[in-house]
């Protein structure tokens, strides 16, 4: 084809409104090895209608065709584009600049508190990665828990075009890392001329996707050089100067050549523009005053909120869990699902994974022996564990504290999905099942949410925090303590408070023991709820919350009988369960290894009976789905 010819750009919109069309004649010129030439569409602003996370807007998507023809020969591409404004806001939190710097997006000058997830591949093998099915159904799961950010993480891949596109579609904002991850790499020059390449190629590829927010250069490599993870301490000043060459020299270079539009980091964690005023390697790149954080303990119960930090922005955090026995099952033969098997031990990449699980386990949760209770406890653990962390990230958005910590506005946990069948951090396991934490990720990520706390100093906090833009008055929050040990299923206390809704608000702190005066500690727990206004008449603004105000372990658990009641058919693709139990029943659990997501798990079962819907992925074979069915609730011993 001759480089001389016509090219042709077009933006289409409704049927009533006519293409935006620019047209020029052009000769392209060689640009790092490619030929390159540029036209320009002017939309006006009043023609489009803007892009919005999920949460916060519709995702308007508009085609945009770009055609070159050369004589006889001719070329066409057809991509979907989005009209929005991301900026990362960095700027001083208080007149004191030792106080540091926000860290938070901006979407349409509204600013967005990030909640998700890390993305790792989908699939052991890569070229499996990008199956539809698979990457639909994670992205999917993603939004139907509240999600509007994921981070693709830098030990991964650059992920499909269809990857992409389902993110802007779903609304799900992309912390996009360049491939480079836990490792110190060389500074050849033939290397880095690769790597510009790949960078280019990379960036030119995926710019036009609405859904990418930033750029990262590296996951962890800048803390693992100042925190020396791989013995460079001995010749800092060289591999600093090599870091430099990659990530500044040639990687930021090189994004910022194909995409000057996006906020680039390069590193994550990093302290974002106090780590490029200290020379790109920051004395302590895990700092809570900057940028984001990577913050792992599996030492900690991490049941406890008191023991997280109050950070800018949570990029990573998480504990490990195993997947259902049935997903364990697709790679094992029976006899090795046991616990202390070969297969297991071989599915364990954390050093000491298991026995760091039984630890944290037994800090909150009773003794167990078989395989399929680990597997209940773990997920158990996980969940709380998480939304432990994600809730108090959440409360501490608004709070600006007196050492500079605080205004937390982002929260992506460690991680979103599996490459096999394997012990891990995800929420949803290979098989597409989710876990418990995934359901209750649908849960804290709502956009309000009850967070009730117990202090060091036993005080009963309740938090309520919104993402709505608008404030919500004369709503009505209401605490309930139950019995764990109830059969007649009704509250030892009921109050009822008037609360105003908007960001992050305490609205209510009050003495433990006075609150508990009816029902000690090791007897009862507490349930949050938020209504819009006479809570026997309005609809709940925020999922039913709780508290347990003393560890289970030293708790009067109750023993309770769970029962499928019964199972009927709803459309081709659902199943209504009814659930009966003789008492309180804690963290129950519904399981059937059938693809598909139940209405609610994992909770509380507060009334005698309960219904809970199950939709699965494909049509539904009822008789199938009951032989399949279980349902498990925590008992003081099993």
């Amino acid at each position: 084809m001759s480089t001389e010819g016509v090219l042709v750009a077009s933006l289409f919109f409704d049927r009533q409104s006519p293409a935006i069309r620019a047209r020029k004649n052009v000769r392209p010129i060689l640009v790092n090895n490619h030929l390159e030439d540029r036209i320009i569409l002017n939309v006006p602003k009043e023609k489009v209608e803007l892009w919005w996370p999920n949460g916060y807007g519709e995702q308007k998507l508009y085609d945009l065709t770009v055609s070159f023809k050369s004589g006889p020969q001719a070329s066409r591409k057809l991509i979907k584009i989005g009209f929005r404004e991301i900026e990362l806001v960095q700027d001083p939190v208080a007149a004191d600049p030792d106080k540091g710097l926000s860290f938070y997006f901006k979407v349409n000058g509204v600013p967005i508190f990030a909640k998700g997830s890390n993305w790792i591949p989908s699939h052991v093998l890569p070229e499996h990665s990008a199956n539809i099915e698979r990457v639909h159904n994670l992205l999917s799961s993603a939004k139907q828990a509240n999600f509007n950010m994921l981070r693709v993480w830098g030990g991964g891949l650059y992920e499909s075009d269809m990857f992409y596109q389902l993110c802007d579609e779903l609304g799900i904002m992309v912390w996009q890392d360049m491939m480079f991850a836990c490792n110190m790499y060389p500074s050849e020059s033939g290397f880095l001329n690769s790597v510009s390449t790949e960078i280019q190629q990379q960036v030119n590829r995926l710019q036009h996707h609405a859904s990418i927010a930033l750029w990262a250069g590296n996951n962890e490599n800048e803390a693992a050089l100042r925190e020396n993870w791989y013995g460079t301490a001995h010749n800092f000043s060289l591999y600093k100067q090599d870091y430099i060459k990659l990530y500044v020299d040639t990687i930021k270079t090189a994004v910022k050549s194909a995409d000057p539009t996006r906020p680039f980091l390069t590193s994550s964690p990093s302290n974002g523009l106090e780590t490029e005023k200290e020379g790109y390697v920051s004395e302590n790149p895990q700092s809570s005053l900057y940028g984001d954080v990577h913050y792992y303990n599996y030492m900690a119960n991490g049941w406890s909120w008191l023991i997280y930090p109050k950070t800018r922005f949570a990029s990573e955090y998480g504990i490990q869990s195993l997947p259902s026995l049935a997903t364990l099952s697709q790679a094992a033969v029976p006899s090795d699902l046991v616990i202390g098997s070969k297969f297991l031990n071989h599915r364990q990449h954390l050093a000491g994974g298991y026995e760091i699980m039984t630890l944290l386990i037994y800090k909150n949760l009773p003794q167990f022996n078989s395989l399929e209770t680990f597997i209940y406890f773990s997920q158990i653990n996980q969940a709380m564990t998480v939304k432990t962390e994600t809730e108090t990230y959440r409360r501490e958005r608004s709070k600006l504290y007196d050492t500079g910590e605080g205004l937390t506005m982002g929260a992506l946990y460690w991680q979103l999905n599996d490459i096999w069948q394997a012990p891990s951090w995800s929420s949803i396991d290979y098989n597409g099942t989710w876990k418990m934490l995934h359901y209750y990720a649908k849960d804290f990520f709502a956009p309000i949410i009850t967070s009730p706390v117990v202090t060091a100093d036993s005080i009963f906090a309740v938090t309520i925090v919104s993402d709505l833009l608008i404030n919500i008055s004369s709503a009505q929050l209401v605490i309930k303590l139950y019995k764990y040990n109830s059969t007649d299923f009704a509250p030892v206390s009921d109050q009822q408070f008037n609360v105003t809704v908007s960001k992050s608000t305490e609205v209510m702190r009050t003495d433990l023991n006075e609150l508990l005066q009816v029902c000690g500690s090791d007897h009862c727990f507490v349930i949050t709820q938020l209504f819009s206004g006479d809570p026997a008449t309005t609809e709940a603004l925020a999922p039913d919350n709780f508290v347990f105000t003393t560890p289970l372990t030293s708790a009067q658990l109750p023993s309770p009988n769970v029962k499928i009641k019964r199972v009927d058919s709803r459309m081709d693709y659902e199943a209504v369960i009814t659930l009966q139990t003789d008492r309180i029943a804690l963290f129950v659990w519904l399981e059937a290894d059938i693809p598909g997501i139940f209405s609610h798990n994992g909770f509380h079962m507060l009334e005698p009976k309960k219904q809970v819907v199950f939709t699965s992925y494909h049509p539904l074979n009822v008789q199938q789905f009951i032989s399949h069915l279980k349902v498990t609730a925590l008992k003081s011993t099993m």
